[in-house]
This record gives structure tokens, sequence and C-alpha cells, in this order.
């Protein structure tokens, strides 16, 4: 049965942002909570998550972080491990729908309550803007800390292989994003997105460079032909012959 998470008001998000900026990241422990009086729950669609098992949530999420030197600031390879890691922890342990994963007000909780100072951790206050609104209050879903990487773990999910989340650690965060962020022409298909990253890991024969350059310059190819081609209805067998054959075409007119 796939499970409720609570959903932080609107009204009580901003207020735990603010609060965040008026507390020195040394204390960001004192502001968590595994339950708000302003958060409510979806009236049907599974059972409500106890306050139990989001302590164990947080406590497998932390688990990660400081495997990755927390509360030390992380480097950026720190960040990367702890994101690739944290993906495979959200989706195995949370027991989400998509439905339930695309409310922002969820991810608010998870961000702003249950893991305030792990997400501050990650994605640290800029010194003249503070901290960025999206990485907390579920603006964008694409963005925010923690539903990024639900949705990765989600769109990459093979069913079939021996590690069903092993594509998560093929691309590094800049090149996931570049498919994630194509939301309607990419990301929307995840047979397609898999297919791409599957193509990507199976080619690896050239150098870095050439190989980040096949990588960009197929996805610009992909990105023209999704205008022309309804892409929905293909299978994965199709889409990986028209993944390889565009990489192809692609190295191809690098050399």
């Amino acid at each position: 049965m796939s499970l409720l998470y609570p959903r932080l008001l609107p009204s009580e998000t901003d207020h735990r942002f603010r609060i965040l900026h008026e507390t020195p990241p040394t204390q960001h422990g004192t502001i968590v909570a595994n339950h708000s009086p302003r958060a409510v729950y979806a009236a049907t669609g599974g059972r409500r998550i106890t306050r139990e098992e989001l302590d164990q949530l947080r406590e497998g999420i932390l688990r990660i972080a400081r495997a990755q030197g927390f509360p030390a600031p992380p480097s950026i390879a720190q960040g990367s491990i702890f994101d690739r890691e944290s993906a495979r922890a959200l989706y195995k342990q949370c027991l989400m729908v998509p439905g339930e994963a695309s409310q922002r007000q969820v991810w608010a909780f998870l961000a702003l309550v249950l893991l305030p100072d792990v997400c501050a951790w990650r994605w640290p206050a800029d010194p003249t803007r503070g901290y960025t609104a999206d990485r907390f209050k579920g603006t964008d879903l694409t963005r925010h800390a923690f539903a990024r990487l639900w949705t990765r773990a989600h769109v990459l999910h093979d069913p079939m292989a021996d590690d069903p989340l092993h594509l998560l650690d093929v691309l590094g965060e800049n090149d996931i994003d570049q498919i994630m962020a194509r939301r309607f022409a990419l990301a929307a298909s995840p047979a397609l997105v898999r297919a791409i990253v599957r193509a990507h890991h199976e080619d690896q024969v050239d150098s870095r460079a050439l190989s980040q350059q096949v990588f960009r310059q197929s996805l610009m190819r992909l990105l023209r032909l999704t205008a022309f081609l309804d892409l929905d209805s293909a299978s994965e067998a199709e889409l990986g012959h028209l993944v390889r054959r565009v990489r192809a075409e692609a190295r191809a007119a690098l050399k």
C-alpha cells in the first residue's frame, strides 16, 4: 500500500522558510520535527505514514549525509554521492505513488520540517541572497533538494535489471539535469530517459571529453526529433535503437 505524507500548508511553508534563515546553520537540528499541526493529508489513496516511519526515513537520509561529511560543507563529489544514495533511499523507503510525489507541499514538509538541517547542508545559503526557495519549498520540483532525486529514481527504475536502480550511477549531476530539465520533450517519457542513459552507459569507448560531446549533441538531435515523432507509442527496444542511431550520427558529425 502506498503511503500518504503530510502536506505543509503554504503559510506554514513560508513561516518555516523564514525560520530557516533566522536560525544559524549549527542550530538547524533544533527545528527538526516529525510532525506539524499545520500539515494536512490527502483524504484517500493510501495510509498515512506514521511518525515512527518518518523518523526512520530521516535517520536513513541522515546516515547517508554523515557518510559524506555532514555537518562539514560537502565537496562537489560528496554532494553527488549523497544525491545518488539518497535517490535510492527515498525511492525504496518512501513508498509513494507518482500522484503523491507530485504534491509540492509533501516535499516542503520533508525539506523544512523533517530534514531542514540536511537540506541546508546540501544546498547552503548564498551569502547575499540566502537559501534558494526552490530547494526547500517545492515551487519547482525539478530543483527541489529531494523531489528531484525521487523523480530520477522513479524514471530510471529498471525492473528487469539485477539492480533496478543501477542507471542512477551512470550520469553526473549536470548531465542528468540536461535530460530532466526537458520535462516535456524528454523527461515526460521514462522509457526514453532510460534508453538515453542506458545507451550512454554502453557506449563508453572514447575519451571522456568526446563522450560528453556525443551525449550533448545526441540530446540536441533527439530534441529536434521529438517535435515530429510520437515516441510515447514506441517500445523500449525501438527507443533504444533510435537513441543508439542518433548517438552514432552525433559521433560521426563530431569526428
